[in-house]
């Protein structure tokens, strides 16, 4: 389609929204719309330059505006149409932890649900279409059911604002993010919308993710800032020492076995070590991934890395209720000593 038929539709479609609003609509639209305009004006002119459109306020509390958020949403919307429901990749294969916390779980009564595609409200939704259930038969043609257990690779949207937005808060502007385990790329664009990080770098070992990954990034406008890098991260121990802030996100459980897991804790530990004041993010905590991997947490964590305390009940989002507080209570902060 020519240029000019592509102005001549989007002015067509957008006086028919026009049309659809009430008059006590208007105001409200009318400013979402220039704040719009002058956002996406910013990106189109310093595209390449990690300063963002906007000047960032300073404080303990980040605010995302909403165009902001409708691009989240765009990316989010778009991911559903290229990966199936569970979110896993072409032949990905899967490990459930034989630990107490995941004693009662099983291949026939555990559903992967990716947390940063679907919200409790969409998992919902898709229980009431019948596309995914709740519950499994104990017994086949019997109406013994029980709970299924659900499990998400990814962080949900509000775990990533309350990462950015509070935990991390000001103390990213021009550093490096490395996300350990970046798969569909989540702390990488929610990353790049929230924050004024120099570089966002996302290590992923599946070549399907990455593939996936880049073409967001490409469609997205975000390689400007956004790097991949398709390794193992024990590979690239160089990352780690450019790194300010690394995240990592459940990366190892349910993809290794304990004695591999043992090993990459011990690399991670290994290099992180050496830059003291580098910035740890884990979901859930670190003492809880290493217990997982059967190694000592007080011992591991001795002499390697101090806990931030975190403000999980601040406020800081309208209308959160105990679900989303336990929610963001997954997300910890850990600095090298």
């Amino acid at each position: 389609m020519a240029s000019d038929d592509r102005v001549e539709q989007s002015k067509d479609a957008f006086l028919q929204l026009l049309s659809q609003l009430e008059d006590q609509d208007f105001h409200g639209f009318d400013s979402f719309v220039r704040s719009a305009l002058d956002e996406y004006h910013g990106q189109i002119h310093s595209h390449g330059d990690h300063e963002m459109s906007e000047a960032a306020p300073t404080g303990s509390f980040q605010p995302v505006s909403e165009v902001k958020m409708m691009r989240l949403g765009r990316i989010i919307q778009d991911l559903r149409t290229k990966v199936p429901l569970s979110a896993e990749a072409p032949g990905e294969q899967t490990v459930i932890p034989k630990t107490e916390d995941f004693a009662d779980y099983t291949n026939d009564n555990t559903v992967h649900v990716d947390g940063f595609l679907f919200s409790e409200e969409d998992v919902d939704e898709l229980c009431d279409q019948g596309k995914l259930s709740r519950n499994y038969c104990l017994d086949c043609n019997s109406k013994k059911v029980a709970p299924l257990n659900f499990i998400s690779h990814s962080a949900s949207v509000l775990q990533l604002q309350f990462l950015y937005q509070v935990a991390l808060a000001d103390q990213v502007k021009d550093k490096v993010i490395v996300d350990v385990g970046s798969r569909l790329g989540a702390v990488l664009y929610s990353g790049h919308l929230f924050t004024r990080a120099k570089r966002l770098i996302g290590v992923e070992i599946n070549d399907w993710f990455c593939r996936l990954q880049r073409d967001m990034i490409r469609k997205y406008k975000m390689d400007d800032r956004i790097e991949i890098v398709n390794q193992d991260i024990q590979t690239v121990p160089e990352l780690l020492l450019q790194a300010d802030v690394v995240i990592m996100n459940n990366v190892f459980q349910f993809f290794s076995q304990v004695p591999v897991q043992q090993d990459i804790w011990k690399f991670i530990k290994a290099q992180t070590s050496q830059k003291p004041g580098l910035l740890l993010v884990t979901l859930p905590s670190l003492q809880e991934q290493l217990k997982e991997a059967g190694m000592s947490p007080q011992k591991q964590m001795k002499g390697w890395v101090k806990e931030v305390e975190l403000d999980y009940e601040g406020g800081w989002f309208e209308d959160i209720n105990e679900d989303e507080i336990e929610e963001i209570k997954q997300v910890h902060l850990y600095k090298v000593i």
